[in-house]
């Protein structure tokens, strides 16, 4: 006994599903692009720190920019009798330094030993924790004393 023979559809069913599927996939949720940040004002980087010893004191000082809630001190020691030609510097934070509208400048301080060389720099500080460029480098040399 012979079975009845089926006919097969001529594929369009299976090619719909197929497109259906790659545009779904394709698709995806609908976001075309990778999400922005919020806008925020930019931080303002400082280009004029500078930095001056007094018997074991190093004071430094630069410009208070609008735009920033306070500024972080890193500073990096090195020892002139243990030189590391080509060795970066590692920087460590040392403190904070908090701003006060009604001034022009900002400074910090710190006692330092003698017989190192300290290097430092600030990044300034939005008030959402956010971090700005690094500033100038200011290098303190104390080794000779």
């Amino acid at each position: 006994m012979k079975l009845p023979s089926r006919k097969r559809c001529s594929g369009g069913f299976e090619i719909a599903i197929a497109a259906w599927i790659i545009t779904a996939i394709t698709m995806g949720c609908g976001i075309k692009a990778a999400p922005v940040p919020p806008n925020r004002s930019s931080l303002t980087t400082v280009t004029a720190l500078k930095g001056r010893l007094e018997d074991n004191r190093v004071t430094l000082t630069w410009p208070n920019s609008g735009g920033n809630a306070s500024y972080l001190v890193l500073r990096a020691t090195s020892d002139p009798a243990k030189p590391c030609p080509g060795c970066p510097l590692v920087f460590q934070t040392i403190g904070t330094a908090k701003i006060d509208p009604a001034t022009e400048s900002v400074t910090y301080s710190e006692l330092v030993a003698s017989g190192f060389v300290y290097t430092y720099k600030v990044q300034p500080v939005g008030s959402a924790g956010d971090r700005g460029s690094d500033s100038n480098m200011v290098v303190i040399d104390r080794s000779a004393q």
